[in-house]
């Protein structure tokens, strides 16, 4: 490919903070899950490596393995060439092949500490917290007014996407750390708030944000409106359903999914699900919406709502909606939705759905505490997350408005770590970077692993997904049926292991292009050093202007597949690959993030470097 000869190259040193973030998957995850190398666990057949590899990081795990948003798979480099990792779906594997193979989870050394905490909610966030500060020796006991644990998860999540055994396998390790969980309690009913900061060293507040924002337009009230939030949770709950031939949901989030899916199992004959943005911005994964088409349910992209319709006994039976186009970005970048003034049109509906958005119920807080509240949320500095009530800290969703699940999570280990720091009198923590870089002029990626497709993650038919009359049936038959081992392996192939790196020995050199000539996407150029600028000093750029003949080998690392055609090309061994591996471990002894552990891939190579070195990419 001919390189403008007037272009620029920004280039940068590498470090081991850009080696870090060159692992884009471990990244994106929230809670730090070296998803790279699960994978590559996985695709030796080291399942149970594999599977301790995904859990240790994530409180939530088994949660994650079915219903995670992903951003992992969002990250994923491999998406560049043809289509990401099934990251989720390799998670899921390794959890069932683990509970299927009856070996026990291994369990910290814990040492008690005199602390308490008290821990509001037992979702993904209290989960979390509850599970950081009992390993940190701290005494929780966690409430919740639900008859069991997993809070959104176990009322606003489907048990055809989440089976109740995946959030009972999180709540059990849980427990098995010490932590005590009180379920039908009630915080401002069967115990005061201000009881608990009694007895309590701690309060940690994840009550999540269950509350329906109500559907601002005439007609709202009418009978047959049921907010996303409540209808989910008398689902779950197995309360009696009431639901019509003709749904609409409004919305376009997981909460809208579920709903429009789940009238269907309750026998709804037409679903429709209108959303005032276009497809490419709903913040669902292209698969669950794959998937609830898949299964009849009608799109209608930029529409909003101007009234609900009734009949002449206050029963709802049409939705009027008018179309929208996008006009400037609004707040945060999205363009907003404009109405198109003579556009409207009506939806026949007997139950209309709202799923737009839900708030946190804070009617449980002493009005006497006085704590800040901004838009409707109690207010937490952002690095440690306490409130301004002392010994009162607060994460998740009833902070931050709905996120998902793994979001939630990441929050409650943030949290978790702010309070154990409060409660052992230490102000600051150091991290320290703990780095190690292996060279090799041998390193070989497995046959075909460019080449390989995803695989697709096996799927019931739509005609299986509702087998019986019985709703019931219909919404406890899990539609997700997961890989087999042989598919797990072949997926777990197409890792594009992203902690190998090419290394460019400047000395041995000769600029011959042999490396660029054979490269099979084209990432290697030899330019002028003159092209070659940088954000900060590099001596190697400051020494090397002015050459007239000065040329240089750039390396675009965004897209190398790490085939190493160009280590094995170089007639004077001037290329390597540089395994990289990395721990953070702060002073107070916990491991922030690490990928260590996961040596599978056979030699080593030769040559140990204890710190990266000064080279460009």
């Amino acid at each position: 490919m001919a390189i403008d000869p007037n272009q620029e190259f920004l280039v940068q040193p590498v470090d081991a903070s850009w080696l870090q973030c060159n692992i884009e998957c471990q990244e994106a995850c929230p809670v730090g899950t070296n998803c790279r190398g699960y994978l590559n666990l996985a695709a030796e057949g080291r399942f149970e490596e594999g599977y301790i590899l995904a859990r240790e990081p994530n409180p939530v795990a088994a949660m994650c393995a079915y219903v995670c948003s992903a951003p992992c798979e969002r990250a994923c480099r491999r998406g560049d060439i043809d289509r990401p990792l099934a990251i989720r779906a390799m998670k899921r594997f390794l959890t069932e092949w683990h509970q299927a193979s009856g070996i026990p989870d291994d369990m910290p050394n814990i040492t008690p500490r005199d602390t308490t905490v008290a821990v509001i909610g037992a979702g993904p966030a209290g989960i979390a917290v509850a599970r950081e500060l009992a390993v940190a020796g701290h005494q929780v006991t966690v409430f919740d007014e639900l008859p069991y644990g997993g809070g959104t998860m176990l009322i606003g999540v489907p048990a055809f996407r989440l089976p109740r055994e995946a959030i009972e396998m999180d709540l059990k390790l849980v427990e098995r750390l010490g932590v005590r969980f009180r379920y039908g309690v009630r915080v401002g009913r069967d115990v005061t708030f201000e009881e608990l900061l009694k007895q309590y060293d701690g309060v940690a507040i994840c009550a999540g944000a269950m509350n329906a924002v109500a559907l601002d337009v005439p007609g709202g009230d009418l009978d047959g409106i049921q907010y996303g939030v409540d209808y989910m949770k008398k689902a779950n709950l197995g309360e009696p359903m009431t639901v019509g031939k003709d749904v609409v949901i409004i919305g376009g989030g997981y909460t809208a999914m579920d709903c429009s899916r789940t009238s269907l199992r309750y026998g709804a004959q037409n679903v429709t699900i209108a959303y005032r943005r276009t497809r490419s911005e709903l913040v669902v994964d292209e698969e669950e919406l794959g998937e609830t088409e898949r299964e009849g349910v009608r799109m209608e992209f930029l529409v909003s709502p101007v009234e609900v319709l009734g009949d002449e006994s206050g029963k709802v039976r049409a939705v009027k909606f008018v179309r929208n186009r996008l006009g400037e970005p609004d707040a945060t970048g999205r363009r907003a939705p404009v109405p198109i003034e003579g556009s409207e049109f009506e939806v026949k509906a007997d139950t209309v759905i709202p799923a737009v958005s839900q708030a946190a119920d804070n009617t449980f807080l002493p009005v006497e505490s006085n704590f800040e509240i901004n838009r409707g949320r109690v207010r937490v500095d952002p690095g440690t997350y306490a409130t301004n009530v002392r010994g009162v800290f607060a994460c998740g969703d009833f902070v931050t408005g709905p996120t998902t699940l793994i979001e939630a999570a990441g929050h409650g280990k943030k949290c978790a770590y702010a309070i154990d720091r409060y409660l052992s009198g230490r102000r600051e923590v150091d991290v320290d970077a703990n780095v190690r870089i292996v060279s090799s002029w041998r390193h070989e990626m497995p046959e075909f692993y460019d080449v390989l497709p995803r695989v697709h993650v096996p799927m019931l038919s739509v005609a299986a997904r509702m087998p019986s009359n019985d709703p019931q049936v219909n919404f406890t038959t899990p539609v997700e049926r997961g890989y087999s081992a042989p598919q797990a392996i072949t997926e777990g192939t197409r890792c594009l292991m992203c902690n190998y790196n090419i290394w460019f020995d400047g000395f041995r050199c000769v600029l011959c292009g042999a490396c660029a000539d054979v490269c099979p996407e084209g990432v290697i150029h030899m330019i002028d050093i003159n092209q070659m600028k940088s954000e900060g000093a590099l001596p190697e750029l400051v020494d090397a202007y002015g050459w007239s003949e000065g040329a240089a080998m750039v390396l675009d690392e965004e897209r190398c597949i790490r085939c190493a055609l160009c280590v094995k090309r170089c007639p004077y061994d001037a290329i390597t690959m540089e395994r990289f591996e990395l721990q953070e471990i702060s002073s107070d002894g916990r491991l922030y993030k690490e990928s260590y552990r996961d040596t599978q891939l056979g030699l080593m190579g030769i040559g140990n470097r204890a710190e990266a070195g000064g080279f460009v990419r």
